[in-house]
Order: structure tokens, then C-alpha cells, then sequence
């Protein structure tokens, strides 16, 4: 389930995690990961009473997980809490997101990703400083991460937001390199993950101190299209 999660290839995901679940119905792991793999379908459906379903069925997956695991962490080490997080500020739900990324940052306190999804909803209710304060944290731990693992895209990824973040351009453009240099074959969807949160990014900052990272969005938009074929005759 796991393999085919990372591979985007999600109703085979859902059918490895569904049969984990008939042997064992209340493995926390399998619980959550079929929660994610629910709510990652929903993401790409439009609008519609099968796409709150979907989002409902995923919530209720995730919570039954977390409920009887608090701390559960996922295969990539970070809090299942994130997952759910996600899912709440994708039906807007901003408060509830805020509260499940903060569980995150207590099952995972050296972890940049749960800290750097906090930062971007705090601008979200308008509280730009707690939002770049918590940057100044995303970017200190994000750098401990590479540093411990020096081929960590997401690390990297986390690093380049916050630099970002923090009008840090020309440090912006070493963690750029990195992120190009480290993406994961394995995981198609990495590329488009960092360029909606670069895009949300932007939004927050708003068109005047959001302007330079519309270059950093473009390239890493190439660089997306370029590892998928397009364009080259290569099928993906």
C-alpha cells in the first residue's frame, strides 16, 4: 500500500490497505494510510457530493487511527496528525487544520514539515508574524534535516519555502539546486506538492512581497514537466 501510495497509484493502494485491514481492522497504521489514500483521491475529484463524501470517509479513517495511536508516525517519519491537517484546510476547516499540525509538532518536534504547514495557516488567519517566526524555526530545523541526510528533498523543499518565506533569496537559490538535484523518482507527485505550497506561499505574501517567487515557481515547473517527458517523445 505504501509502495503504490508513493508510486501515485492510489486504487491499488487502496486494495493493498484494504485487504491489511480485513486480516487486522484496527491496525492504526493501516487505518491512517487508507485514510490518506482516501483523502488524496478526494483532492481530485471537482466539487461534489462524492468528493465530501470521500473527505468525510477519510477524516473518520484518520481520526479512528489517531485516536488509538496519538503519536503515530508514518513510513517517511512525520505525524499522521499532518495528513489530517491537510485534509481540514483543504474543506477550509482553518482552526481544526491549525490544531492537528500542532499535534503534529508534538509527536514530531524536530520536524520542519508539521512547523511549515503551521506557518502558512497562520498567514491563512492573517497573523503574518507568528507565520514568519515559525519560519525562522522551519528554516533552523529543515537545515539540521539535510544536514543529518544529505540527499532529503523534503528537507530541502522545507528549507526553500522558508527561505523563501523569508525574503532569503540568494540562500533560496542553494536550497533551488537541491531540491532539483534531489528530487525522488519514486514519488511523481513531489514536484507538484512544493509548488502548491510555494503557490500558497505567494498568495499569503501577497503580489508586492510575494513577487520573487514567481522565478523559483517557474523553474521548478519546468523542471516537473521535464522529468514527466513532456515534450521530448518520452511517455511517462
Amino acid at each position: 500500500g505504501y509502495v503504490y501510495t508513493q508510486a501515485g497509484m492510489l486504487e491499488d493502494a487502496k486494495a493493498q490497505l484494504d485487504a491489511a485491514l480485513s486480516n487486522q481492522p484496527d491496525f492504526a497504521p493501516a487505518l491512517a494510510a487508507l485514510g490518506y489514500v482516501t483523502r488524496r483521491m478526494a483532492d481530485k475529484m471537482v466539487d461534489s457530493p462524492e468528493k465530501s463524501i470521500l473527505y468525510t470517509d477519510a477524516e473518520r479513517l484518520l481520526l479512528r487511527a489517531l485516536t488509538a495511536s496519538p503519536k503515530l508516525i508514518d513510513e517517511n517519519d512525520e505525524a499522521w496528525w499532518g495528513s489530517l491537517g491537510g485534509l481540514y484546510r483543504r474543506r477550509g476547516q482553518i482552526q481544526q487544520a491549525i490544531f492537528a499540525y500542532n499535534k503534529a509538532t508534538e509527536a514530531t518536534p524536530h520536524s520542519s514539515y508539521a512547523h511549515g504547514n503551521l506557518a502558512l495557516l497562520y498567514a491563512q488567519t492573517g497573523n503574518v508574524e507568528s507565520m514568519l517566526e515559525t519560519y525562522v524555526r522551519v528554516e533552523q530545523l529543515a537545515w539540521g534535516e539535510v544536514q543529518g541526510k544529505i540527499d532529503n528533498y523534503w528537507g530541502y523543499a522545507d528549507l526553500l519555502t522558508a527561505r523563501l518565506a523569508l525574503g532569503k533569496q540568494e540562500k533560496a537559490e542553494e536550497a533551488l539546486e537541491a531540491v532539483l538535484r534531489t528530487v525522488p523518482s519514486e514519488s511523481p507527485e513531489a514536484f507538484k506538492m512544493l509548488l502548491e505550497t510555494l503557490r500558497r506561499l505567494q498568495q499569503v505574501l501577497g503580489p508586492d512581497r510575494g513577487a520573487h517567487i514567481t522565478s523559483f515557481i517557474d523553474r521548478i515547473a519546468a523542471a516537473d514537466e521535464a522529468r514527466m517527458g513532456f515534450g521530448t517523445g518520452k511517455t511517462a
